[in-house]
């Protein structure tokens, strides 16, 4: 039901909202959103009649739970093959997503096609980077995060996220009366470019585990997640 999801939808963004008011925890927000959004997800997946060969995806910001309240929610829909991705289930469910309030940025791809238009897109390999399976075929999806791991070029990845970084610094840097929060130099996604980085190495993928790995200390990693 449509109606009900979209009801529910903003009486949990009401809910969430309002115990931060009384408690201001970001990161519990963006945890609780993500798991509200993952719940009827979820509902909407088993009542399409999607095919047993797809698994929905979530990444980007969505993929490593957070999960702002006005993102968009940006969506993998995974198909063992092409022919799996046709019809009426993926259209039904991408048209009630943006019925019921969410903002949906999403792509419907093999595995194959995912790997493949990695190899050439930095920003699609970073956003994948951060995929989590939220419902669908499970080996599907192991077998798709396994293949993608293995066909990360750690080294190149670094050097084409360096060179990111900088064409974003240069282009904030000059065009802004006041810092960007997110993109400027020293900004959201700096700390973000780190934990990218660390993760497609194989060194880490949180503050806490590249201080195990001894990378950051625990007062850095402290200040870091803060």
């Amino acid at each position: 039901d449509p109606l009900g999801l979209r009801q529910e939808l903003r009486a949990g963004r009401e809910t969430l909202r309002a115990a931060y008011l009384r408690s201001p925890s970001p990161r519990s927000l963006l945890v609780s959103h993500r798991r509200l959004v993952d719940r009827i997800l979820r509902r909407l997946w088993g009542g399409i009649g999607a095919d047993e060969h797809c698994a929905l995806v979530a990444v980007g910001g969505y993929g490593r739970a957070e999960l702002f309240p006005c993102s968009d929610v940006d969506v993998l829909i995974l198909c063992a093959d092409s022919g799996a991705a046709q019809g009426q289930p993926i259209e039904e469910l991408i048209g009630t997503l943006w019925d019921i309030g969410l903002e949906v940025g999403h792509s419907v791809r093999t595995p194959e096609e995912c790997i493949e238009l990695a190899s050439r897109d930095i920003t699609i390999q970073t956003s994948l980077l951060e995929a989590r399976l939220v419902c669908g075929d499970h080996a599907l999806y192991a077998d798709f995060a396994k293949r993608f791991r293995a066909s990360i070029d750690a080294q190149q990845f670094c050097k084409d996220k360096q060179l990111e970084q900088r064409q974003r610094h240069e282009r904030f840097q000059d065009t802004n009366l006041e810092p960007n929060l997110k993109e400027f130099a020293g900004g959201l996604r700096d700390l973000h470019h780190l934990l990218w980085i660390t993760k497609a190495g194989d060194l880490g993928t949180s503050w806490t585990e590249l201080v195990r790995s001894d990378l950051v200390t625990t007062q850095e990693a402290r200040q870091l997640s803060s």
